[in-house]
Order: structure tokens, then sequence, then C-alpha cells
């Protein structure tokens, strides 16, 4: 996609409805981070992209109908999240990272552009340039060593052929989860008019106990790992150039026969996980020098925790846990068994303890030792339920998580036909992600 292809038209400040929030569960002008906050302080960023088709969309129409009601919307949804209308930024008194809000300041920039681009083949599955993507994100989203930007939007119009809605999230106020949520609140409130209560977001942090203060320690590692700046300052993570992105989907009849070719009783995730890992692995072949590969994944822990969080709790409340096994293991005939089994127990002391152990979680040693290893990650999830923001014009054509081509992670979404599937989206060189499909459909035959 060449670089004017993509015109921005303006930039709106939308700022809280003037009204109290009506569940305002939290008090104060600053929201102090927990150390599930902490572990992402300075992480790239959540980046997705939801495309929405509209045949014969006008521009006419778009600034008179979709706009305004985007716009008034996202208002409203803002008295649920205020804290998203602030910035993160030190805590004054505690020197802790917090986010400060109930400010004149407050609001969220929203950018309108408009692209001459071609609709339908960005939203599709076919493999195409990763950096095509990154024109339809805002680029207003501002991180400094003392104050960070927490959330930004773009909306852009296709004439003829629709919109799409793109975000960028601070990963230290949003895990996926929770950003998922924003975004289907928005959608809600635009097409209904209000949230039911399942969508209502809690965003009390008492919830979140942490007699160790696990955040300083995270918030202290993060400035001793930091090569240039201290404070707020994100990590450098540039994709490479060149790398190219393509959505391979699996329907429920797949999973199905990837779980019956493992020994034992997985879950579709597990067996999906365990597939695409052993693919990875596969497809870039001679260049993991590695002896052995590990795969990282991010559990949601808020029912998890004793006692158990509210299931809309807004924040990070995520815990790694990490699969380790040998690069030769998965690349043999029983690679989809081994590759499960380590998931398997990876996961398995979960139950046990999601928190125990927490303070060592994140320390300037590990962060070492791992830099030097072959490692894959997970984002997204099928449970978020991405293609369940409809807006009022249609369920989503296309979600795409456009941050995975700079953590090199693969992405999980659930299946646009809503029928149980699920969609995996990989970012590769062109060599590799032409092995990855061969192997990919091979492996389903």
């Amino acid at each position: 996609m060449a670089l004017d292809v993509v015109k921005v038209i303006e930039v709106i400040k939308v700022a809280p409805a003037p009204s109290t929030s009506p569940t305002a569960t939290i008090s104060g002008d600053y929201l102090p981070l927990t150390f599930f906050d902490a572990l992402w302080l300075r992480f790239p960023p959540i980046q997705f992209l939801f495309f929405y088709e509209i045949k014969d969309l006008s521009l006419s129409v778009f600034s008179n109908d979709i706009l305004p009601k985007l716009k008034h919307a996202l208002s409203l949804t803002l008295q649920y999240y205020p804290p998203l209308a602030g910035n993160l930024t030190w805590h004054p008194l505690t020197g802790k990272p917090a986010i400060r809000f109930a400010t004149d300041d407050d609001g969220i920039h929203l950018t309108v552009a408009e692209s001459a681009a071609d609709f339908h083949s960005l939203s599709t599955d076919d493999i195409k340039e990763a950096k095509d993507m990154h024109s339809l994100l805002s680029s207003d989203f501002h991180v400094s060593q003392n104050q960070a930007k927490v959330i930004s939007l773009q909306v852009t119009l296709f004439p003829g052929s629709g919109f799409s809605i793109g975000y960028t999230a601070h990963h230290a106020v949003l895990d996926g989860k929770s950003a998922s949520m924003f975004i289907k609140s928005w959608a809600k409130l635009c097409h209904v008019g209000s949230l039911p209560s399942e969508m209502t977001p809690v965003l009390e942090r008492s919830f979140i106990n942490d007699p160790l203060d696990i955040c300083t320690i995270f918030t202290k590692t993060w400035k001793e790992l930091a090569t240039e700046g201290t404070g707020l300052t994100l990590m450098e993570m540039k994709p490479e150039p060149g790398l190219l992105r393509g959505t391979f989907r699996l329907s429920r009849q797949q999973m199905g026969l990837l779980k019956s070719k493992i020994d034992g009783h997985v879950s579709s995730f597990t067996a999906v996980c365990s597939y695409i890992w052993t693919c990875l692995v596969k497809a870039e072949g001679g260049d993991i020098t590695n002896e052995n590969v590990y795969l990282v994944i991010n559990m949601d822990c808020r029912a998890r925790l004793e006692p158990p969080i509210p299931a809309n709790y807004i924040g990070n409340c995520v815990a790694s846990r990490i699969a380790k096994t040998k690069v030769v293991s998965l690349e043999g005939g029983d690679g989809l068994v081994t590759a499960a089994a380590a998931i398997k127990e990876a996961v398995g002391g979960l139950p046990e303890g999601v928190v125990k152990g927490a303070e060592k979680w994140f320390s300037v040693e590990s962060a070492k030792m791992f830099a030097e290893e072959k490692i894959y990650t997970i984002g997204g999830s099928p449970l978020f339920g991405s293609y369940g923001a409809d807006f009022g014009w249609g369920r989503p054509t296309k979600v795409e998580m456009v941050s995975i081509d700079k953590s090199g992670a693969f992405s999980l979404c659930d299946d646009r036909d809503d029928n149980g599937g699920m969609e995996i989206g990989i970012v590769l060189s062109k060599p590799k992600i032409e092995t990855f499909s061969s192997i990919f459909y091979e492996g389903l035959k």
C-alpha cells in the first residue's frame, strides 16, 4: 500500500459524556497499576483492526450517519471506562505507575481517515504485506518518559466498500480481554444504546492483592533492563522488512481431527496451539539453531484467583506459562503429540496457585536468559469473541491482530461465521509463510 493511499481527514478528541459514570467503582483521580499491569509496563501496545463491509458506502453517509453515531457512542462508553480517557504516568506520592484521569484534558483521540486501497484485498485471508495494515492505525499514540496514552483509535473510510476501526492500546493498562471488552462495549452502545450487566466494566483495583509489593519489583526490573531511558518509554520492537501476513482457518471438524491425533483428552486450544507450534518450527527449518524451543501461553486468571474476581474486571489479569521441548521432537512424526504434552505440563500447575511465586515472574536474569532462546508466543483468544463487535452495520468482515508483526506471536481469533472454528494469524517472511501454508494444509488431510 502506498504511503499516500490513506489520507487523514481530521483528528477528534472525544471526551467522556458530561455525567457521572453510571457504574463508578473507583474514586479519586489516579488509578494504580497492579503487578499484573506492571509486568507489561514497557511492552509494545496491542493493535487490532476490524473491517466492516458496506457496499456502495458514500462519504456523505459515512460523515453524516456512521461517524456521528460512533463518536456519540464512544463518548458514552467513556462514562463506563473513565481511566481510558486519561494518561499513564507516575503517581506524585507513591512514585508508582498509575493512570491519571478525571481532568479537564481527558479524552481519546479519534483519527478519521480515507483510504484508496482495495478494501477486499485487505480484509481477506489472503497473504498480503504486513505493513499494509499500519496506516489504518492511529499514529497519535504518544509515549514519553513520564506520560503515555492509554488508547488511540482510527476510523478509515473505504469509499464504496466499507470502513475499518483500528485501536492501539497500552498493554500495561489493558490485557487482550479488557481491550476486546471495551471495543464490544462501544459497539453495543452504538448499536443498542445500553450495556448488559455482564459487559459493565469493573475497575476496582482492590481485587488484586499485592502484599509483597510486586508492582514495585517489576517496575524496578524494567528500569534495570532499560538501555536508554528509565521511564515509560516502550521497548523498540520493529517488524522486519518484507514480512507477509496470512490468516489460516480451522473448522470445528478440523479441530476435532487434530484432537483425535493426540493421545488423551485435550482441549481445542491445546490441539490448535500444538499444531501451529509444530507447523512454525517445521517452516523455520534450519534457521532455528537452538536445541530447545519454547511456547509462551498467557492464561486469564480472573476465575483462577482466590477468591475469583469478576469476569468483567478491566486491567491485566494474565499469568504466563512456558512450554518447552526440543526442536527435533517437534519436527518428527510425533511432533503434535510432543507439543501437546509440553503444553499440558506447562499449564497443569495453574489450579494449584496461579500467583504463587509471582515475584519471580520477571527479573533481569530471566529476561536475559530468554532473550537468547527461540520463543513463540500467542496473541488474542477465540474466547474474546471479537467478531461480536457489531456497531449496528453488521458483524466484522475481518478481524486482524496487527501487533503480531512486532511481537512475533501468532494470533488466535473466533470464527467469523460463528460455527465454532478458529482463525490463526501468521506473520512470516515470504518463503517461510509459503512453507508454513503448505505444511498447515498438508497436515489436515
